[in-house]
């Protein structure tokens, strides 16, 4: 009889143990992933064949990572304990799970960590799962590089300098936003320092107002994110052009499509 207790207690010891491990295997806390790092979880949500995404694991400084696909048929999770010994056996650093098939669920106090709002979507170009890990507080405008500052050129003993770009001004947008039955028409607010700058959009039906930012690039590429006063948020790309129109696309957080145009230069 207490060889049976004593057996007993063993067991619950072991299973207790494992419980309270089992939670460490997710990632909290800050983290910013490398462009390289963010490349292999793009190619990890587009999957392989047909392969479909299964575990990904990030290294906690955001610079390594490790992930698996499973064959066809129901995608269950792998022993999360060993992956995470292999992880840390390939890198050399301390990993812990980001993401099972295409939800996001490390915890940074941005991510909800479930849901649409960190599940992305296998048919997303590069751009828009960028916009998304920025929007969810992984990924700061790593893909939009900033310009290069002017060289002081010396002439007779004088120092010149060249002013940065600098636009200030107001302009028509025109927004569609997918569950908004018409057209969102208004005027859009910028101040715009070194191709970064802000955005002031009103909602119709008194649903609010929306703030964010963008961010260009010399080619006519960036990115852009709001967050609007009645919860709800959208990021993706743009395309500008140099007589100061806008064309962008994206979604919001229930997955719904964003477009919107903005005038040029009058």
């Amino acid at each position: 009889m207490m060889k049976k207790i004593f057996g007993l207690l063993v067991f619950t010891f072991f299973i207790f143990s494992n419980s309270s491990k089992a939670g460490s295997i997710w990632g909290e806390g800050e983290l910013q992933l490398t462009d390289r790092v963010a490349k292999h979880f793009i190619k990890f949500v587009k999957g392989k064949n047909r392969k479909k995404p299964a575990d990904f694991y990030v290294t906690l400084d955001g610079t390594d990572s490790m992930y698996w696909y499973c064959g066809e048929g129901r995608c269950a999770p792998g022993s999360a304990s060993q992956d995470i010994k292999i992880c840390e056996s390939k890198t050399g650093k301390k990993c812990r799970k980001f993401a099972f098939k295409r939800t996001v669920k490390w915890k940074n106090g941005i991510n909800p960590a479930k849901g649409k709002a960190s599940t992305f979507n296998s048919k997303w170009s590069d751009q828009e799962m960028l916009a998304k890990l920025t929007e969810l507080g992984f990924y700061k405008n790593d893909l939009v590089k900033k310009e290069k500052p002017k060289k002081i050129e010396k002439k007779k003993e004088t120092k010149k300098t060249v002013k940065k770009y600098e636009l200030k001004g107001e302009r028509s947008i025109a927004l569609s936003w997918e569950g908004y039955q018409d057209l969102i028409a208004g005027t859009v607010n910028f101040d715009e320092k070194d191709y970064r700058g802000t955005l002031n959009i009103p909602l119709p039906n008194n649903d609010g107002t929306c703030n964010g930012t963008y961010s260009l690039q010399k080619g006519g590429k960036g990115t852009w994110q709001i967050a609007c006063s009645n919860n709800m948020g959208a990021a993706g790309t743009l395309k500008w052009i140099k007589n100061g129109g806008v064309t962008g696309t994206g979604r919001d957080h229930n997955d719904k499509k964003v477009k919107f145009t903005v005038s040029k230069k009058s």
